[in-house]
Formats: C-alpha cells, sequence, structure tokens
C-alpha cells in the first residue's frame, strides 16, 4: 500500500461527492492511521486499511472514465429508482 501524502484529497468510494483532505498522519499501535477533515470542518482519525478500503485518491478519481454519477446514485438507479409518489401508477 502506497502511503497517502498530507493535504491530498480523498473521494468516499460509495459517494463520490463527500470530499475528505488528509490534515496528518499519526502512528498509532503499529498502524499508520490518517486524520481526515471534512467540507464542514470536522476531523476524524482512521487507520490506512479503512482510508485505502473506502476511499479514493485525487489522482485515480481523474482516471476513472465515468465520474459523471456517483457510486450511489447508481445503486439507485440500478435497483429501479421511480419519480413521483409510490400509489401513483
Amino acid at each position: 500500500m502506497a502511503e497517502i501524502e498530507i493535504n491530498t484529497r480523498i473521494f468516499k468510494k460509495d459517494n463520490l461527492d463527500i470530499t475528505f483532505s488528509i490534515s496528518g498522519k499519526k502512528l498509532l499501535n503499529g498502524i499508520l492511521h490518517y486524520r481526515l477533515k471534512s467540507q464542514n470542518s470536522e476531523e476524524i482519525y482512521l487507520s490506512e486499511f479503512a482510508v485505502n478500503d473506502r476511499f479514493i485518491t485525487e489522482a485515480k478519481y481523474c482516471e476513472q472514465s465515468n465520474k459523471s454519477v456517483s457510486t450511489l446514485f447508481k445503486k439507485i438507479i440500478k435497483n429501479g429508482y421511480k419519480i413521483g409518489k409510490p400509489n401513483e401508477k
């Protein structure tokens, strides 16, 4: 696993509209943890394994050919998203 640099933007894999910035690194119990800063200024620590599993870096995000629709919205469409009231036919 390649170490992610500070000030790198990362995107949540499930919803590419949610972004975080790597604001720091810390070694806890022999495991590298990243300090993530969200758009609304909240900060959390996640292990490198969690970050690599749940997030994608900006460089890899730009490499994706179809990034116009988020993964979450694709799942909604795939499951038969319908517009209108539930009782309408």
